[in-house]
């Protein structure tokens, strides 16, 4: 979303009219089309998002509760709001409270010469959310959340084969991290079962015979199954995660051209640190699973742990894809000052199956996870997306007001690759894409000779009502316990409103290097 001024403004409708330096990204061929009277060009792009994300946890009428006892979710009726973006600072493995998007880079051609070279930075896949209230209910999804592919470096050439056709080439090494804070709550009949039996079994002590088989209370008290029972925060990251663009421009016509680009898969090995830090009530019921010879028989028997932790944390690694993209766009102008475009856009997320996470020892939640169904071992975390290939479709047009000035506008309806069987608080629905933006020629002067090129450009991507109804969603509100996987929102609706703004500005200036050089 947050790559280009131009391509912001017109909803990603930009494939067959590159926009300048970033045809690196969106199509490599489009840097053969870039205005360089002095044979050189340097450009400079910033983003600033804004989020307003907000939901609403509701008690689903027809859920009986668990166990008979516990019915009344304390997170009913409450709200989440993320409250500022998250953003990780590549190389420094630092996180800061807001989100900024930039890119830029430059660009040099020969003059007559049919090549064009180019090198730039920007950042093809970001996601970042905070929640700061150490009470808010998505905190059981992810009180911070931050994951990024960041390309330091992209090397970039067109070749102009003729007068209408240019193709180009542009690679990038990558980083790319993923950042997570996140509170573990486990609502489901077996959890109450524990808590239940624990209380009624506060002062069943027999003499010897309890100390040797089920000393009281049982399960060391129990949990509940609205309290938290642990935390996890992890912070990984891929210091060279490689992709490449390839592109197409045909333009046989002055009001006609077309536009292909292809951009690769990238796959990060992600290695870092994990920490995963334990409540009263699991620390309780890990000392009650040792107390006794019999306990230690079961315990031996079903692989279950024992002992009391207050945390665990060591090393993890894992495997992020970024799926491979295909783009497909034509411009036309019905007259001399209206162009008119229109992009296709596949996207191919099915390759996304899940998110599976090694850690380097037996993970206490994961073992006792087993007695709900969890397949993965006591190493594995596992997280089931499955998610769906998606085409949009985009269109954007440009009203040349004068020779000075331009207007953008730009709809896309983006489609979300999320399978609703497996969507989460993480998971971005289907968004509404409204662009739009002014371009401006700034005259020369003594410090920018050939001018320059001023871009201004804002978006809203919105969907006003998404949901996730109550047993719709095994990573959210199943209330089958059975699948193994967390489902910290059961017997809850769930209702959002998504809003993400975004303002940018882009300086572009022509130069002749020499002339620089001599200046200095």
């Amino acid at each position: 979303m947050a790559i280009d001024t131009v391509s912001l403004s017109f909803a990603n409708a930009c494939t067959a009219y590159p926009p300048g330096l970033m045809s690196i990204h969106h199509n490599p061929a489009g840097l053969s089309d870039l205005d360089m009277p002095g044979g050189w060009l340097r450009s400079n792009a910033l983003i600033i998002p804004y989020l307003d994300i907000k939901g609403k946890f509701t008690a689903h009428p027809g859920f009986p509760g668990f166990f008979g006892t516990f019915k009344d979710d304390p997170l009913a009726g409450e709200e989440t709001k993320v409250t500022s973006g998250l953003m990780y600072i590549p190389f420094l493995n630092e996180t800061i409270d807001y989100l900024i998007g930039a890119s830029g880079g430059a660009a040099y051609r020969e003059p007559g010469s049919k090549w064009t070279f180019a090198i730039g930075n920007y950042a093809p896949f970001a996601v970042g959310v905070k929640r700061n209230d150490n009470n808010d209910p998505g905190r059981y999804g992810g009180s911070q959340v931050n994951e990024q592919h960041f390309i330091y470096l992209a090397p970039a050439v067109s070749y102009r084969v003729g007068e209408a056709l240019s193709i180009g080439i542009s690679g990038g090494a990558g980083q790319t991290a993923l950042n997570l804070q996140q509170d573990i709550r486990n609502p489901t009949d077996m959890t109450a079962m524990t808590r239940v039996v624990g209380d009624a079994t506060k002062g069943l002590e027999i003499p010897v015979l309890s100390e040797l088989t089920l000393p009281p209370p049982w399960f060391g008290g129990g949990i509940s199954p609205y309290e938290t029972i642990a935390s996890l925060q992890t912070s990984m990251r891929d210091d060279f995660s490689p992709s490449y663009n390839l592109g197409l421009l045909w333009e046989p016509r002055d009001w006609f051209s077309f536009g292909a680009a292809y951009q690769s898969q990238i796959t990060a090995h992600v290695t870092g640190t994990y920490k995963i830090t334990y409540g009263q009530s699991w620390q309780n019921l890990m000392h009650w699973l040792g107390q006794s010879p019999l306990l230690l028989i079961i315990d031996g028997m079903l692989d279950l742990p024992h002992g009391a932790l207050n945390s665990q944390e060591g090393r993890i690694t894992g495997d992020i894809i970024f799926p491979q993209l295909l783009h497909f766009g034509v411009s036309v102008k019905p007259i001399k000052r209206l162009r008119l475009l229109v992009d296709a856009h596949w996207a191919n997320w099915s390759v996304y199956k899940q998110d599976k996470f090694i850690m380097d020892q037996n993970i206490q939640l994961l073992q006792f996870a087993k007695l709900s169904g969890y397949q993965y071992g006591d190493k594995t975390l596992v997280v089931t997306r499955d998610m769906s290939d998606t085409w949009t479709y985009s269109f954007g047009a440009e009203l040349q007001l004068s020779d000075a000035a331009c207007l953008r506008a730009g709809y896309e309806r983006r489609t979300t690759s999320i399978n609703p069987n497996y969507a989460d608080l993480g998971s971005l629905p289907t968004l509404d894409d409204y662009g739009i933006g002014l371009g401006l020629k700034l005259p020369p002067n003594k410090k920018m000779p050939y001018g320059a090129l001023l871009d201004l450009g804002a978006a809203l991507f919105i969907n006003r009502s998404w949901s996730i109804p109550e047993n719709s969603s095994n990573n959210f509100n199943s209330l089958n316990w059975t699948t193994g996987s967390s489902n910290p929102y059961t017997g809850l609706d769930y209702q959002q409103y998504t809003a993400i703004y975004m303002f940018s500005l882009k300086l572009t200036i022509p130069f002749d290097f020499e002339d620089l050089h001599k200046k200095k």
